[in-house]
């Protein structure tokens, strides 16, 4: 593990003392637990702004939208030479 020094408001330092104290853990143990909790947050945000930006350019994208649109035709589209229910177990 790596020491770091950094330098914090005396109001942040009181209040997770304080926090740390109620918890029964060190104020070193509070603030990397409130790091990991800031870097998911922060990382699942980006995932979720990534997933958005993919999805407007679905949306925006002509060739993936005819694509998608003769797909849905052919799942609509009954299978040649076969029964309609062909896929549940009283078919067998």
């Amino acid at each position: 593990m790596i020491t770091i020094s950094l330098k914090l408001p005396d109001e942040l330092v009181e209040a997770s003392t304080r926090l740390a104290d109620r918890l029964g853990i060190t104020r070193a143990e509070l603030i990397r637990q409130a790091l990991r909790h800031e870097l998911a947050r922060i990382q699942l945000q980006q995932e979720l702004t990534a997933m958005a930006a993919s999805f407007r350019a679905m949306r925006d994208s002509e060739t993936y939208l005819a694509e998608t649109r003769e797909l849905d035709e052919g799942f609509a589209e009954a299978l040649p030479n076969d029964a309609e229910d062909w896929w549940t177990a009283s078919a067998h």
